[in-house]
């Protein structure tokens, strides 16, 4: 089972039970442009009376006419009537309304709580309900309403359509297409294995259904059933059919959340609802399947086709799109609301009702400026300067820009500013985000429109300067070397160029001196500094990033930052050793300590680690003995290799007779 159109309704239906049942990236302070020129940029905006078409261009299109539905929480199904009225099925309370004229008002009440269907057949109307699975016979004269049947093992009535005969209607959870003769007799045409039958449409003598669970159409004729086709996805949510061609809207939902009863309302559950990816194909006579539209950021609710050209709805932005021959695409409505539940756009007065709040909207022509197009709150990244707005099209178009520094528009961002007849300045102040809305005139087309902008300067941010740790462990102390690797990290909000300096000083010293001559530029946050040339001591280092390269004159942000203090010890430490009788005794030292190492070897062998007097190498002075035991006769050679906690390691020899065997605890 998946979360879309009918996931909405089911969410609803719980709920009452349990009442009662994409600016820029981060680059160099520099002039930057919001540039929007294709279909993308302008469906990214808000519609009203215009169309974004699929070349990029925007157009004046339909303006729509909003009535409310009483206090409906949602919409769901439509159907045209006799004389110009149109019905339309709501629930939580199972009413359904009728409008006539710019009139809206109850008709009819079920006592379920969604009507989820409708079907006209000469002077009544068909509405199929939920949660008993109960189909109603309504009397369009006076509004009677009178129980024509009640499916067996049927929850959900899901869709109606008539024939000229009889009615049939798509259910759940078990997958049924039911016949229904006007007396109220049911027989069961289709027992899909899928839980749902979502949507029906006739054409001709086919009678075709769609199924959730997967994403099949079903073509049923007389008492042959076979699979149109399968398609992606893992719902079809809307059919229609005209002509020997389908159209087709498939979707792929993600799971659904167990529902549970601690939802306030079925409204609030509708707002917290997934979306999915939506698709809509087109199935010719001779069985051709052609994708002609994705979505992968809003699925499909609705399907409708009106001549050459087949619409969609929308279930997460409220937008119809008009797909025309040659795959041409327009966003023909944008509306407030959602979700776009139920099409009737066929004839002089289009029509539609959404399911997010419940809601019937007349669609006309726009006339005159009726026509808007708003961009999405545009975002610089920083507080910015703005400059100029250009536009390319034809036709009558003006321009109006406001600002503010909340990423969604509200009370505290300043008012739409006067009107623009031609390219000029932005008129509206600094802030982090800029709107632009463009007014357009009869015959007006919008192609492409930039604003110019330059973000305020952002300071980069240096931390954790800090050196190789040199003589941190003195039982492995590193390979001696008078190279520093200096390192930092860095902060670079706006992503400037930057240059770095590097300053040093003695520990206890105030003066900072120039690492390297200035005509030196750093651009990397490491540096290896040659200490060779300084004493050994205890040294900090400073780090100023610099994003002057792009940022001349006073433009200019600086920041420094110090290491602590670390050790720089270039020089050797000193071996004396003396040799009385078969003892070799000695003193190890070094400027800055302490020792880490002790080694002696004897006539060119192997070296052995040994230790002080004292037992701890701790002390920049080592003391030490060691007992030369049984060796060969004659003379030998003993060296003795002292290493510092920097790696520095200095070795002394010397000659002399045997004695005992080396013994060192």
């Amino acid at each position: 089972m998946t979360f879309s159109r009918r996931a909405l309704v089911l969410t609803a239906v719980s709920a009452a039970l349990s009442a009662t049942l994409a600016s820029l990236p981060a680059e160099a302070v520099s002039t930057r442009q919001f540039r929007l020129d294709d279909a993308g940029d302008f469906d990214a905006g808000e519609l009203e009376g215009a169309m974004v078409r699929s070349d990029g261009a925007v157009v004046p299109g339909i303006t729509t006419t909003r009535l409310a539905l009483g206090d409906e929480a949602l919409a769901y199904a439509i159907a045209r009537g006799p004389g110009g009225a149109v019905y339309v099925g709501t629930g939580d309370a199972g009413k359904i309304y009728r409008v006539r004229g710019g009139e809206v008002a109850p008709f009819a009440e079920t006592g379920q709580l969604l009507v989820s269907a409708l079907a006209v057949a000469g002077d009544t109307l068909y509405a199929g309900t939920l949660p008993e699975g109960r189909i109603y016979a309504i009397a369009l004269g006076d509004g009677a309403v009178r129980e024509l049947v009640k499916l067996p093992d049927t929850e959900h009535v899901w869709a109606l359509v008539w024939n000229g005969q009889r009615l049939y209607a798509g259910t759940g959870p078990e997958g049924k297409v039911f016949a229904i003769e006007p007396g109220g007799a049911a027989s069961v045409v289709y027992d899909a294995p899928q839980g749902h039958v979502l949507t029906l449409a006739l054409d001709g003598e086919d009678l075709y259904a769609g199924t959730d669970g997967e994403a099949l159409v079903y073509r049923i004729r007389g008492n042959q059933v076979s699979v149109l086709h399968d398609f992606e996805g893992n719902e079809i949510t809307a059919l229609d059919a005209a002509g020997g061609v389908v159209a087709v809207a498939a979707n792929e939902m993600p799971a659904p959340r167990p529902v549970t009863s601690s939802s306030s309302s079925s409204t609030s559950r509708t707002k917290a609802r997934s979306t999915g990816k939506g698709r809509l194909w087109r199935v010719s006579a001779d069985g051709r399947a052609e994708r002609l539209f994705r979505d992968d950021d809003e699925h499909f609710t609705a399907v409708q086709v009106v001549g050459e050209h087949i619409f969609v709805g929308t279930g997460k932005e409220g937008r119809i799109h008009r797909i025309g021959p040659g795959r041409t695409r327009a966003t023909y409505v944008d509306v407030d609301e959602r979700q776009v539940t139920g099409l009737a756009l066929d004839g002089d007065r289009p029509v539609f009702v959404t399911g997010d709040s419940a809601a019937f909207y007349r669609a006309g022509q726009a006339q005159g400026e009726e026509a808007t197009w708003t961009s999405k709150a545009l975002d610089a990244g920083f507080v910015a300067r703005w400059g100029r707005l250009d536009w390319r099209g034809e036709g009558p178009i003006r321009f109006r820009t406001r600002s503010g520094n909340s990423e969604d528009p509200n009370e505290t961002w300043t008012d739409w500013s006067a009107p623009m007849a031609s390219p000029g300045p932005v008129r509206s102040p600094a802030a982090r985000y800029l709107q632009i809305r463009a007014e357009l005139g009869a015959g007006a087309v919008l192609r492409a429109s930039q604003a110019f902008y330059l973000p305020q300067n952002q300071r980069a941010n240096v931390s954790n300067v800090r050196a190789d740790a040199r003589g941190s462990d003195p039982d492995n102390p590193p390979s001696p070397s008078s190279r520093v690797k200096i390192q930092w990290s860095v902060d670079n909000p706006d992503g400037d160029d930057l240059r770095y300096r590097l300053r040093f000083r003695a520990e206890g010293q105030e003066r900072w001196r120039p690492m390297f001559d200035e005509d030196v530029e750093v651009t990397d946050s490491h540096y290896t500094w040659d200490t060779s040339g300084i004493p050994d001591g205890w040294y900090v280092v400073q780090v100023e990033a610099s994003d002057e390269n792009e940022n001349p004159g006073p433009l200019t942000l600086r920041d420094v930052r110090a290491s602590e203090p670390f050790l720089v010890d270039d020089h050797d430490p000193t071996v004396e050793l003396t040799l009385r009788g078969g003892n070799l005794a000695g003193v190890a030292r070094d400027a800055m300590g302490p020792i880490a190492k002790l080694e002696y070897a004897v006539d060119g062998g192997d070296w052995h680690v040994f230790f002080p007097e004292d037992q701890l190498l701790d002390e920049a002075t080592e003391r030490f003995t060691v007992d030369l035991g049984e060796l060969e006769a004659g003379p030998h050679v003993v060296a003795v290799r002292a290493t510092d906690a920097a790696g520095n390691a200095a070795v002394a020899e010397i000659e002399g007779p045997a004695g005992a065997a080396p013994q060192n605890p």
